[in-house]
């Protein structure tokens, strides 16, 4: 019942609101949601009560059953020793309880016969148990027990010598063969969201779902009936403003006369109250216009006058804010839009002095804050609203008197709180004074301190700019004022006030900084800032102060970045600026470093590093070639200074300057490279022998550093320093190299880089020489870019050119043979001193690398002249030949020297094939790959592949053999599936189904025939049985599957020249063979799978991949035969298809939940449902959308009555034997 009283609220507000159905039936089900967790939630506390009362009622049973089994011990052993040991116990009782029947020649006992232990019934003792009563204090007697020893029993217990009985003691334990029961361990109970979800489920399994389901649509036609009412009903609105006024009144009432009592509780009713008239006022102003502004604005000064006067009666700072607040508001709530801000600005300064008379005496934080806010925010918005020039006599005084108010606010506030603040340090110590001062947490309002002076200069400055250099001295005149307080506050105030009086000589020194670029030009102002920044951080490292020290590092690197701003790209120079500029920056940055590098004392804060400093000012003076030299002599200066600087960091022992002049070279060679320029006299670059020059010198300065460096007994000694040195000792290999471009043409430069390159690694090889190496490796690949850039696109057009006969041809195969052999001469030489060092260890690696190389331009030869003299299909068809003898050549080679990489590099003969297979099939639709020398290409690859795999399998790497095996399925399967995608396009256009058909023919044959044991007598699936019908098949599969979904997706399904019939077209025949080839694969192979890989995914995966394609054959056969263009949107729009969608998953789930009703399949039978309830759910979101359409009603009654025959003929199978014993243990 509570489910549907919140069903019915639920359906009422949000249809009332929201004014929608959708928002009435989220409403109806939010609410049913909560009522069922309400319900099953107030059933759990009763099952726990439950629970709760019989554990106690159990533990009481057991506390009993043991006081009355010891009761019964105690009265035994009394009886025991009572009678004499040679007669027999008596049988004396009303109602014999025994543990075992006695048997019928039992006799007394012997003297010399032991007393057997006795065992007792539970059950007959407890039957025979008086039920104990309250007007006893002790237990009821218990009768008398008859015991008979039972024949089974093998302990015994002997028979004491003495007639007299010892002593009975008082609480005797009880006999080790009394049984007694073990209490059962509580089952341990469901957690909390496991009891909800199994309460949900059995509300929704169980009994008469569509009745509920009923239930809920009539509430929801009561929630719109309700809803039409209310809409008919009218209050005034007067009478709704009157209604909240009188409850905010009565709030302020409540609130004030219940302040003795418990104060916390006025003040919150007080502050509701407030705020609910301001809010009151503010509606009967704005929404509603009721009141004039004028009243309103009277009723809201009334307001905060009264606010204010219950914060001060009442010492509470929350009414002050709710006074302030209101007074803030209350111009703003009741403006006209007249502008008067003479009235606004002198109501604020009203305002303004309340508060300040109230700092005087409390320091409330919050209540200058909030001044400090509305009168500047309320200020900043006028100003950008209404403010001109005109206005500047009426506006600078109000300004200024609310600067200088806030500013005497902040300091009052650091004196009422320094007022009774505990015991301060020496005022000798100043570290300890700034220590106790930070300590003080409410000793300085940082907002109000910093945020006057800055939004307040921001304001003046929007203020005063169209003055000349109004902005200069307001900055100027401000950085006055609290260098003067500072000043008062350290000859006069206290020496508690250390922290604020820094705090105002900070800013005083910051605005007197600020008026610098206010007054002056950038370059003026940046190195001004520079030497000021220099000043300070001397001053700050003399009197120790991080602060000071801390300011002039950030002055110095604003200056820079001020000075960088000036700089621009020149014309006859490099840059266009001040050279002196940078002179003064530069000297003020190495003058700080030198300060800083012989300070006395180190340094202990990370920001504070020479090495930055150095940077800084070696940048700047590097700078001054490119503002008075062109590229080319920059290039060259910079080359010297590089020079200079790397002599200057050896003589300092500084790291940072060896870097530093490294960098200033690098620039150098950056700038050169930037600006070359191509030649047009037969050299490749222009500038003749003034290039040759610049690019000699850069070349020259790195080798040279690296001399300097070696002659240094500290630096050549240091790896960090070595290295880089290295390295530019090799940009200067590269830029010698450059300086012959400027002299000579392409062709013969790359010639002349190739054959060093070769010499290079030749010599390296036998010298050991890494370095050497590298360069050589880089100088062929510049050779060969050096080729490439010289070749014109004439070479591939040109037809007089004579076959295999030009140096087009012959260039890049000599490259590839000069790398060919240069890989095996490193191959060679790890051979013959094998795991020597670190180097020949990398020589294996190298030697690949030039296969590498080497095979790109043996293609590269070998393309571009087969592109020349044939077409583009005949051209990779005639590629395929040659790659085929290529590949030949190298398992020769490889054969002969057992030279893996060289294996390896014949494993590719399949990827080549595949990527000139990829590229035909992109670049010709359809593409034959029989056609034009196809058949002789392919033929050759295939056998060629044939014999690598049975002569070179032994060498590959594992991986590699996996991907020659696996990777030439895919290659044949892709170039067949090819072919036959040609061979039926021929029955009709590409824009049928056709295209689709031809391109999976093949891959489902694949998959159909790695099920087959007959085939796995061939080889190499006989030898590598894995990789065939595993590896290489799963790809296929999931490849095939892909195809599946994108062609149910993509095709409209047209057979034509066929006609289409729905389910009997080729393209769904196609998909159903393909989806059957998976289904077979799959089961054939399942027992090789790995345990992650469970049989319900891939039947997860089919289930739903049929789903989809009955889903869009429904979509193919719209399209076809009732003209709804095949697009997603347009579909989903008919109600045609809509209809036949609910229709086809309807009946899709009926034969599920009948098949596993039949076949005991539970899981089935909940897919069905699920499925079943989406149809619900589209008919309730999607068809009931669709008001009187035929569709509709036609989805309705036939979802409807599938549903009914599911609910007769295949209701929810049971559980499984084992399963239900696992949930009932």
């Amino acid at each position: 019942m509570l489910s549907v009283v919140l069903l019915i609220i639920g359906a009422l507000v949000a249809g009332a609101l929201l004014e929608s159905f959708q928002a009435g039936l989220l409403g109806a089900i939010i609410g049913w949601l909560t009522g069922m967790l309400l319900t099953m939630q107030s059933r759990l506390a009763d099952s726990n009560t439950d629970n709760a009362r019989l554990n106690e009622q159990l533990d009481q049973l057991r506390a009993h059953f043991n006081q009355v089994t010891l009761d019964i011990h105690e009265r035994i052993s009394r009886l025991e020793h009572a009678q004499p040991a040679t007669t027999a116990p008596p049988a004396v009782m009303a109602e014999p309880l025994t543990a075992a029947p006695p048997p019928a020649d039992a006799a007394p006992a012997e003297d010399d016969q032991p007393i057997r232990a006795l065992a007792f019934d539970e059950a007959a003792i407890l039957q025979a148990m008086p039920e104990p009563t309250h007007e006893e204090d002790k237990p009821a007697e218990p009768p008398f027990i008859e015991f008979s020893p039972p024949p089974a029993s093998n302990e015994t217990i002997e028979q004491p010598a003495e007639t007299t009985p010892p002593p009975v003691s008082p609480v005797p334990a009880p006999p080790a063969s009394v049984h007694q029961r073990q209490p059962q361990p509580t089952p341990a109970e469901p957690d909390w969201l496991s009891r909800r979800l199994a309460a949900l489920q059995a509300w929704l399994l169980g009994g008469n779902t569509v009745l509920r389901i009923g239930i809920l649509l009539l509430f929801l036609g009561l929630a719109f009936l309700l809803r039409y009412a209310s809409e008919r009903v009218v209050v005034p609105v007067e009478l709704r403003y009157a209604s909240v006024a009188l409850a905010a009144v009565s709030l302020l009432v409540i609130g004030w006369r219940v302040r003795t009592k418990q104060a916390t509780y006025g003040l919150a009713m007080q502050g509701t109250g407030i705020a609910v008239l301001y809010l009151t006022v503010f509606a009967a102003m704005r929404l509603h216009p009721l009141i004039p502004p004028q009243v309103g604005f009277a009723l809201l000064v009334l307001i905060t006058l009264c606010a204010a006067a219950l914060a001060i009666l009442q010492d509470a700072l929350a009414l002050a804010l709710a006074g302030t607040l209101g007074g803030f508001a209350a111009p703003i709530l009741a403006s006209t839009g007249g502008g008067n801000h003479v009235a606004l600005f002198s109501y604020f300064a009203l305002l303004n002095a309340g508060i300040f008379c109230i700092a005087w005496f409390k320091a409330w934080r919050m209540l200058n804050l909030v001044g400090f806010i509305g009168t500047f925010g309320i200020g900043t918005a006028w100003g950008l609203r209404s403010y001109h020039p005109t206005l500047f006599a009426s506006t600078e005084p109000f300004l200024v008197l609310f600067f200088l108010m806030y500013l005497a606010i902040g300091l009052l506030f650091a004196r009422r709180t320094l007022r009774d603040a505990q015991a301060a340090p020496n005022p000798a110590d100043r570290q300890a004074l700034l220590a106790w001062s930070a300590r003080q947490a409410n000793y300085v309002d940082g907002t109000v301190l910093f945020g006057t002076p800055l939004i307040g200069f921001g304001l003046q400055y929007a203020v005063i700019r169209h003055l000349t250099f109004g902005p200069a001295f307001s900055a100027l005149a401000i950085g006055g004022v609290y260098l003067i307080l500072a000043s008062w506050l350290h000859r006069h105030s206290q020496w508690r006030h250390m922290l604020l009086m820094e705090i105002l000589l900070a800013l005083g020194v910051v605005f007197g900084t600020l008026a610098i670029p206010l007054g002056l030009d950038a370059e003026w102002t940046s190195a001004a800032w520079a030497v000021e920044g220099a000043g300070i951080f001397w001053v700050g490292l003399r009197q120790r102060r991080p602060i000071a020290r801390a300011f002039a590092l950030c002055l110095q690197f604003i200056a820079l970045l001020a000075y960088l701003n000036t700089l621009s790209t020149g014309t006859d120079t490099l840059l266009t600026g001040s050279a002196l500029g940078a002179i003064m920056l530069g000297g003020a940055l190495l003058f700080s470093y030198w300060q800083l590098r012989n300070a006395p004392v180190e340094p202990q804060h990370r920001w504070e590093r020479p090495g930055l400093l150095s940077w800084a000012g070696l940048a700047m003076l590097d700078l001054i070639p490119a503002l008075w030299l062109d590229a080319q002599g920059a290039t060259m200066a910079w080359a010297l200074m590089g020079l200079i600087t790397l002599y200057l960091g050896l003589r300092l022992q500084d790291r940072n300057w060896l870097f530093a002049a490294l960098a200033v070279q690098a620039m150098g060679g950056l700038v050169f490279l930037l600006h070359l320029q191509a030649g047009d006299q037969g050299a490749v670059l222009a500038s003749g022998w003034r290039g040759l020059l610049a690019a000699s010198m850069l070349g020259l300065a790195a080798i040279a550093g690296l001399a300097m460096a070696m002659r240094d007994p500290v630096a050549k000694t240091d790896p960090a320093v070595m290295r880089p040195l290295g390295l530019g000792m090799l940009s200067g290999l590269v830029f010698i190299n450059l300086a012959v471009l400027f002299v000579a043409p392409w062709k013969t430069t790359s010639a002349v880089w190739a054959v060093s390159g070769l010499g290079i690694i030749w010599l390296s090889a036998w010298l050991k020489q890494r370095w050497a190496l590298l360069f050589g490796l880089v100088l062929q690949i510049v050779g060969g870019a050096a080729l490439i850039w010289s070749l014109s696109d004439h070479v591939f057009l040109d037809p007089t050119l004579t076959p295999l006969g030009h140096i087009d041809f012959w260039a890049p195969a000599t490259l590839a043979l000069a790398a060919y052999l240069g890989g095996w001469r490193l191959w060679r030489e790890t051979q013959r001193q094998p795991g020597a060092d670190q180097l020949m260890a990398g020589l294996g690696h190298i030697s690949s690398v030039l296969l590498t190389w080497a095979t790109a331009w043996w293609a590269y030869a070998w393309s571009t002249e087969l592109w020349r003299l044939f077409d583009a299909q005949p051209t990779r068809h005639l590629l395929l030949v040659v790659l085929t003898l290529s590949v030949w050549a190298w398992q020769a080679v490889a054969r002969r020297w057992q030279w893996q990489a060289m294996a390896v590099l014949s494993a590719m003969l399949m990827p080549a094939a595949g990527g000139l297979l990829l590229i035909s099939v992109v670049d010709a639709s359809p593409y034959h790959p029989l056609a034009d020398w196809g058949w002789l290409g392919w033929t050759l690859v295939v056998a060629m592949h044939g014999l690598t795999l049975r002569k070179l399998d032994q060498h590959y790497p594992v991986p590699i053999a996996r991907m020659a095996h696996v990777g030439g399925v895919w290659v044949m399967l892709l170039m067949l599936s090819c072919e036959m995608r040609a061979l039926l396009l021929q029955l009709s256009d590409e824009h049928t189904a056709w295209r689709w058909l031809g391109g999976v023919v093949v891959p489902a044959a694949y998959l159909v025939a790695m099920t087959s044991q007959r085939i796995a007598r061939w080889w190499p699936i006989q030898q590598y049985e894995a990789r065939y019908r595993n590896t290489a098949a799963w790809p296929v599969a999931v490849v095939s599957l892909g195809w599946f979904w994108l062609s149910n997706v993509m095709s409209p399904g047209l057979a034509a020249p066929l006609p289409y019939l729905p389910l009997l077209n080729p393209l769904e025949i196609g998909q159903l063979l393909v989806l059957a080839s998976i289904v077979l694969w799959l089961q054939a192979r399942a027992e090789t799978w790995p345990p992650t890989i469970a049989r319900p995914h891939w039947q997860v995966a089919v289930g739903a991949s049929l789903w989809l394609m009955l889903s869009c054959a429904v979509f193919r056969g719209a399209h076809q035969l009732a003209d709804v263009p095949f697009q997603f949107e347009d579909l989903m729009r008919s109600m045609l298809v809509q209809a036949s969608l609910s229709l086809v998953w309807s009946l899709a789930a009926l034969g599920l939940m009948i098949t596993a009703h039949r076949r005991g399949w539970r899981q089935v039978w909940m897919i069905g449902a699920a499925l079943a309830g989406i149809v619900v759910t589209k008919l309730f979101l999607v068809e009931l959308g669709n008001r009187g359409g035929l569709a509709r009603i036609v989805s309705f009654i036939g979802v409807g009555v599938l549903l009914l025959i599911v609910g007769y003929f295949a209701p929810l199978p049971p559980k499984p034997a084992s399963q239900a014993k696992e949930d009932n243990p």
